[in-house]
């Protein structure tokens, strides 16, 4: 590492801090890397069979899109946790460790010895970290789930797709990617407190968990209203224009969260006879009529391209934009003015960027310093 790189290295909030990291997988491999993103010594702890994130299509020789992703920054050592020589060499490491996080079913840990009471008996120091299904208590705690399946037992997969459609999985994995955020942010509060008391902690939390909160805002409106929650498609219950619509090119993302700004969404579109319009006066009116209120403003979209519309709008101060791939986020002028794309350190991978972390640090973006690691070659 050059002498840049580890002054670079040195500036970031986690350097100095030692992770293990045996978890496998999705969730919990990217609550490690954003540890390892923000300057900790991440080392993976993987088995002998290989993580199975490492063959998730597609597949990129030993690695795959998902492995890159949430392993990057980190070294690799394989152990057999299920030996007891596996387990003496863990106990080893973990001797010099400040974090320990595992993504195993509590009778699993059990099992292995890695009972966080037992590991922390002879460490008061350190922080153990673990990412479950469901919780590591009560009647589902050794059920076994995935985004989608705890997508659907939270409803979050119920309130997703089109009023008329079927229940649909969200577009990408947010249990997975929201319980490893909330993993390691308990770690880091978890770090604080052991700055201040001297003691580690148990930080626990689920897929379950993050699915329960992400639905807030419905249970709180069932709580008021009774109702049960529906599908409002690219569109949302509590606000009106608020959505996909039709242009005469394309698709246009429209939010309009109050009178204010439908005012100057009827003013750029041409038609600011809907603001006196009895039907739309107050966002409530506007919910209630919300598919008609849709067909009037989609009459009037049809004169120029999604691309055009969303660039008058936004000038006007309407939040809208054109619905674009993923891919596209590879040529954005704002991301590259931002610097969020990442050169990615591996000339042995078609991966040549990847998005940081949504976070910067006077000014700085922490950095991929090391790509996802290959497989230990065992002898």
């Amino acid at each position: 590492m050059s002498t840049a790189a580890e002054n670079s290295l040195a500036s970031l909030p986690l350097f100095g801090i030692k992770v293990l990291d045996a978890t496998s997988n999705i969730a919990g491999p990217f609550g490690g890397t954003v540890l390892a993103d923000l300057g900790a010594e991440v080392i993976k702890i993987e088995s002998p069979s290989g993580d199975p994130a490492r063959f998730m299509a597609p597949t990129d020789g030993d690695r795959s899109a998902y492995f890159h992703v949430v392993n990057r920054n980190k070294e690799v050592v394989t152990l057999d946790l299920k030996s007891a020589e596996g387990q003496n060499q863990l106990n080893k490491l973990l001797d010099e460790t400040d974090v320990f996080i595992s993504n195993f079913l509590p009778g699993k840990l059990q099992e292995m010895g890695l009972l966080p009471s037992e590991l922390m008996k002879s460490r008061p120091r350190l922080i153990i970290g673990n990412l479950s299904s469901y919780g590591s208590q009560g009647p589902d705690a050794q059920s076994p789930g995935y985004d989608a399946t705890v997508q659907a037992r939270t409803g979050i997969m119920h309130i997703t797709g089109e009023p008329e459609g079927e229940p649909v999985r969200t577009g990408v994995s947010v249990l997975d990617v929201g319980a490893g955020t909330w993993l390691a942010l308990g770690i880091l509060a978890a770090l604080v407190k052991r700055n201040r008391t001297g003691m580690g902690s148990l930080v626990e939390t689920s897929l379950f968990e993050t699915g329960a909160l992400w639905v807030s805002y419905h249970v709180s409106a069932y709580e008021l209203t009774q109702l049960p929650s529906v599908r409002s498609g690219s569109g949302h219950p509590a606000f009106s224009p608020y959505g996909i619509f039709s242009a005469k090119n394309g698709t246009l993302c429209i939010g309009v969260g109050n009178d204010n700004i439908f005012g100057k969404l009827c003013a750029v579109i041409g038609r600011s006879d809907l603001v006196s319009d009895l039907r739309f006066i107050t966002n409530t009116d506007r919910v209630s009529n919300a598919i008609v209120l849709k067909g009037e403003i989609e009459i009037a979209l049809q004169t120029k391209d999604a691309a055009v519309w969303s660039k008058e709008l936004l000038t006007a101060g309407v939040a809208a934009e054109e619905v674009l791939l993923p891919e596209a986020l590879l040529s954005d002028k704002q991301g590259a003015a931002i610097e969020v794309m990442l050169s990615y350190p591996d000339e042995d991978t078609a991966v040549k960027v990847l998005p940081g972390l949504p976070l910067r640090f006077d000014g700085e973006r922490p950095q991929i310093r090391k790509a996802a690691p290959h497989r230990e070659m065992l002898d």
